[in-house]
């Protein structure tokens, strides 16, 4: 189902010039904003931008690693470490 949404003409350029440095349609443009506003908003808000940006960065990198992680690969090292949890 398409909608229109009004906005105001200097929100309208500003969504025009940054999907012109992104190199996206304008509704692209506005989508990925909104999805990065929703994201920023969303259950990690009330942590402080240096926080969020660690957490981007971390969640970045667990999205970069996931597609070489092996079917079946198991993340078990409780070998290395004696019943006190102290290395064996």
């Amino acid at each position: 189902m398409t909608q229109q949404l009004t906005i105001r003409d200097e929100d309208f350029e500003l969504a025009r010039d940054i999907a012109g440095r992104l190199g996206t349609s304008l509704n692209d443009a506005v989508a990925k904003a909104l999805h990065d506003l929703d994201r920023r908003t969303g259950p990690d808000r009330g942590l402080e931008f240096s926080q969020q940006a660690e957490l981007d960065a971390l969640r970045a990198l667990v999205a970069e690693a996931r597609p070489h992680i092996v079917p079946g690969a198991q993340n078990d090292h409780g070998w290395l470490y004696d019943w006190n949890g102290l290395p064996a």
